[in-house]
């Protein structure tokens, strides 16, 4: 009766995917979530003066509680079910969570804290699952540009900065180096290069590679970030840009 009433009251299509797993094909789930991240702002009190002022902020993590329910009415299936659940929801690293209301884009989430799987049994098929969101950016479309030397136009999508991994082959006997023309700031490899080198370049772990083996940039490069329509350059051959967006 349980199953019969849920099942007339929950959406067919609360899709919920977990780490490449749709969960939704096990149980159905209720998500309640804020708006946004919660924000820590801090303020430090100046002696003969009334009130605070204001001294930074900063998005923090945040647990993201899922109620969820097992989409059966066989008791003999139960605890098969809940192995199978135990399965999908395990993982050593965050992985990617899509929720049902927002299917486009994802966060990083892993499973924190006791979830009592014991708790789903025939009489109560339900329980709560925690995950735990450390980073609090949704990412959506992957998206990626194949380039030559010159000036670039790229539309960095979402609305939060995103950041480029690069892999670019250069020219014969060349320095090479990628620019943020809207910023001025710039990455260039400072060792030699043939055309047959690949360089690769991630700006989110700030890390740089010719051939695979990491290589120094020059001083004064620095890694950027890439923010709504951007103006880039590179010095010559050709190269691949990747990035995912980054939305709040």
């Amino acid at each position: 009766m349980f199953q019969l009433q849920l099942r007339r009251t929950r959406n067919q299509h609360d899709r919920i995917i977990f780490n490449g797993t749709d969960l939704s094909k096990l149980v159905y789930c209720k998500v309640r979530r804020p708006i946004m991240a919660t924000v820590n702002a801090t303020f430090e009190s100046v002696p003969g003066r009334h009130g605070e002022v204001f001294k930074s902020a900063y998005r923090g993590g945040y647990d993201l509680p899922v109620e969820i329910w097992l989409r059966t009415e066989d008791r003999r299936e139960v605890a098969e079910m809940r192995h199978k659940l135990a399965a999908a929801l395990w993982t050593d690293e965050p992985a990617a969570l899509y929720l049902p209301d927002d299917p486009t884009r994802y966060l990083l989430a892993i499973v924190s804290g006791s979830t009592d799987l014991d708790e789903i049994t025939d009489d109560c098929p339900t329980t709560t699952v925690t995950f735990h969101i450390g980073d609090p950016d949704y990412y959506g479309q992957k998206r990626r540009m194949e380039v030559s030397a010159g000036n670039i136009y790229v539309n960095a999508g979402g609305n939060r900065p995103a950041y480029l991994k690069v892999t670019a082959k250069p020219s014969a006997g060349s320095t090479w180096r990628i620019t943020n023309v809207d910023t001025g700031e710039f990455v260039a490899i400072n060792t030699a290069l043939t055309s047959s080198s690949t360089i690769r370049l991630d700006m989110a772990t700030e890390h740089a590679t010719v051939n695979n083996q990491t290589a120094p940039i020059t001083i004064d490069s620095d890694y950027f970030e890439i923010n709504g329509r951007c103006h880039l350059s590179i010095t010559n051959g050709t190269a691949i840009l990747e990035w995912v967006e980054r939305w709040l």
